[in-house]
């Protein structure tokens, strides 16, 4: 994807010209803590619900082993992308660490690493679709079993790095005014202007658009299936609330991480073909605010999923509520002169109609 205007906040090869207002040190610092707190909620988030679904062996499903896949990419995008980006914004400038070898290497890393994530995320989202869509319809076929899962994901890490590959090429660190910048600089073996064109339109058709109406018409197939599905035999009032309030969690929590994906990326997908596109901006090409907007949405959307999970699935709820409560758990042992104080009163208020009270030493030695 052509993200060289936004990992550089727009300064490459922009005319002389061209003369943005200063942000204000007030904008720029909800910007900066705005975007840290969404790279810590996906640090954080995500390798929650990794550790959530390996403890639990009652959520090692297959819907749940696709989560897990989605976490791994967001936790990837948060690692080789958000932190250089957090590194950039509080630093003050968006200039790369160098031209040398390692600031190539690590230009084409981050450029590969937001690609290949997003790309696993909609495939993912297709293939969660998929699963729903034949445990439902087919429940008989058991399409998508456990070892069948492992399949899917490795094949859909395999296609994102694929999609993901010409940036391996395309990512270079380019010098501005002595200043290096990380950017996609498609020549000389493309064409400079028409192949992040190009580039653009597949990543639209094949990683968004296309998936998107895939999506969109499974669920509804879905949704028909599920209202329109009766419980065999008697069934009472309370056993069909559950399932249908079991089964409305479960669609509502994956179409809001379709919709949520959708809404994210598609700003920056109008950026880029704006950038491509049209000339609407001038010269000076589409507006650095425009540009960071874009940007903090489509990172935000690795750290809104495991919020999705937990608001709908009683579960993954349960799995953070375990996980936190070491941290927030209050001291259950006292000071031991505090706790033979505490012992001793208890004794005697508990114990006042004994005819022969009992020493603080004999109650130890029966505690024992």
């Amino acid at each position: 994807m052509n993200n060289s205007s936004t990992i550089n906040n727009g300064t490459q090869d922009f005319p002389s010209e061209c003369h943005y207002p200063p942000s204000t040190p007030v904008l720029e610092w909800i910007k900066n803590v705005v975007y840290l707190f969404i790279l810590l909620l996906a640090l954080f988030g995500n390798a929650s619900i990794m550790w959530i679904v390996y403890k639990q062996r009652r959520m090692h499903t297959a819907t749940n082993y696709l989560i897990v896949n989605m976490a791994v990419g967001d936790l990837f995008m948060a690692i080789f992308s958000m932190i250089p980006t957090t590194i950039s914004m509080f630093r003050g400038i968006h200039s790369w660490v160098n031209d040398g070898l390692f600031g190539q290497i690590s230009c084409k890393l981050l450029l590969l690493s937001q690609g290949s994530s997003m790309a696993c995320s909609i495939i993912t989202l297709t293939a969660l679709a998929f699963e729903r869509y034949f445990a439902v319809v087919f429940p008989m076929l058991n399409v998508l079993t456990t070892r069948k899962t492992r399949w899917t994901v490795t094949l859909a890490w395999i296609a994102s790095f694929t999609y993901a590959s010409p940036i391996i090429y395309a990512g270079k660190v380019r010098l501005y005014k002595g200043v290096p910048f990380c950017i996609e600089d498609w020549a000389p073996a493309f064409h400079p202007k028409r192949a992040p064109a190009i580039y653009t339109i597949v990543s639209f058709v094949l990683l968004y658009a296309l998936p998107l109406l895939v999506i969109s018409v499974l669920y509804s197939i879905i949704i028909a299936k599920v209202w329109a599905r009766h419980i065999p035999g008697n069934a009472t009032p309370a056993n069909v609330r559950l399932l249908n309030k079991s089964k409305k969690n479960v669609l509502k929590m994956l179409m809001t991480v379709v919709l949520a994906f959708a809404l994210c990326w598609f700003l920056m997908y109008l950026n880029l073909f704006l950038q491509d596109f049209s000339d609407i901006f001038g010269p000076c090409g589409i507006p650095v605010g425009m540009q960071t907007t874009g940007f903090l949405f489509g990172h935000a959307n690795s750290a809104i999923n495991c919020c999705i999970y937990v608001i709908f699935s009683q579960e993954f709820r349960r799995g953070f509520k375990d996980l936190a409560t070491p941290f927030f758990r209050k001291r259950s042992t006292l000071p031991l002169e505090n706790t033979r104080r505490a012992t001793l009163d208890t004794t005697r208020n508990s114990q006042k109609s004994s005819l022969k009270p009992q020493s603080f030493k004999v109650i130890e030695k029966t505690r024992v």
